[in-house]
Order: structure tokens, then sequence, then C-alpha cells
């Protein structure tokens, strides 16, 4: 695949090859790591904005970052607007560039509680949430998947939601909630999604190669890709 630039609003990033975040691994030090490596960004794990709210410790610790880290990313979850744009404008995230919003993880403690993958079934939440921390000024990605389920995939229309609601960058995850992460990606759908927005797309899901990145990018044309080490 050829390897190049990425502009995601005012943002230059140096590869179009992006790590994905990873609870209990993306860590500080394996960021560092992977962009030694290559990777053009990495994000932190998943931030709980609930959780943050409360000033909870843990979620603290994975927003620590340097100046030794040049573009930094940190990924939100969470299902009220409200909040999500409060902690998306707080100073918690002051030292961030760009803030990817998760509406995508299938986990069942997350997806229950009305967020990640569930958004998908919720597009005025999902805009709204959005809108909302757009307003903090900084640069919004969102992460999501193709649908709920097989028989009701909405890659292209969420994404069109996500670029007429300010959205900068998208990933694609190419299974459905139901999926979790198994099963051949539908690249029909990461396809389309690319199809309808002008601003970058990302792929992610059955990544684990160079011979399978190449086939996911003359399939479905994307801006780059999205990997993670398992």
């Amino acid at each position: 695949m050829e390897i190049k630039e990425l502009r995601v609003g005012n943002i230059t990033i140096p590869r179009n090859v992006l790590m994905a975040p990873l609870a209990g691994y993306t860590c500080y030090h394996f960021k560092m790591l992977c962009g030694e490596l290559g990777a053009g960004l990495c994000y932190t794990e998943m931030v709980n904005c609930n959780a943050l709210k409360y000033k909870d410790e843990a979620m603290e610790k994975l927003l620590f970052t340097t100046s030794y880290e040049k573009i930094k990313a940190v990924q939100l979850v969470g299902a009220d607007p409200r909040i999500m744009e409060k902690m998306a404008r707080s100073e918690y995230l002051s030292e961030f560039d760009i803030i990817d919003i998760n509406m995508g993880c299938p986990v069942p403690n997350v997806f229950k509680s009305g967020q990640g993958s569930a958004l998908m079934g919720d597009l005025k939440r999902a805009s709204s949430i959005i809108k909302g921390c757009k307003k903090s000024g900084k640069v919004i990605s969102v992460k999501t998947r193709i649908g709920i389920k097989e028989d009701t995939m909405i890659a292209g229309e969420f994404a069109k939601m996500c670029e007429d609601t300010g959205a900068d960058m998208i990933t694609v995850h190419g299974q459905s909630r139901n999926m979790i992460y198994y099963g051949t990606p539908y690249y029909n759908q990461i396809e389309q999604a690319k199809s309808v927005v002008k601003i970058p797309v990302i792929a992610n899901g059955g990544i684990f190669s160079v011979e399978e990145a190449e086939k996911m990018m003359n399939i479905t044309g994307v801006d780059g890709i999205m990997i993670k080490l398992f």
C-alpha cells in the first residue's frame, strides 16, 4: 500500500497507518513505541466520560502525555451529549489535538449502557454527541462499525451523518457489532462509506498483514488503515 500523509482538519498526520486504541495496552509508552515503529497516529485507551466527570483516577492516568508525542489524540466514550461536550471542552483534554468518539465498541457492558456501537441505533443522539464535542474547537474523528447486525448495515448513512455533523475523519470497522471481532470484513460497506463523504475514511478490522492492508486499500479506496496487534 502507498504510505502517505493524511490531512485531517487542520492537522497533517505523517503516515496513513494508524494504531487502534486498545484497552489495557495503549498506554503512553506503548504509543511511543508504535510511533517509533511507523504508526502515523496513536490514540489513548478508551476514556469513559462519565468516570472522568467524577475525577476517576484510573481515567485521568490514561490521559498522560508529554511533548514527545507530537500529535496527541484521545478516544472518548459516552452516551450523554452534555457530558461528552463538557469533558471535550474541559481542562482534562486541553493538551490534546484530536478527539476520537467511540461509536464502535461491541463489548456488552458498553453496548448495554447506550455507548459505543449502540449509538449506531440512535443517529440523533450520535449526531448530538459529535456536535457537542466539535464545540471544543479540536479536530474530531469518529470510530464506528458497519452496523449493529448484518441485516441492518448502515455504514454509508452513518458516515454521511458524521460528516454533516462536523466530523473531520471517520474510521469504519468492517464488522458489525454482532460479529464482535470475528469474520470477514464487509469491504462493500467500507467502500460505500468512502463513496458518500469527502472527509478521510480509515478502514479497520481484519487487517493483520501487509497483504490484507493492500487488499483493503485496493477494494475500498479508503485513505488509510487502522490496525490492532491481535
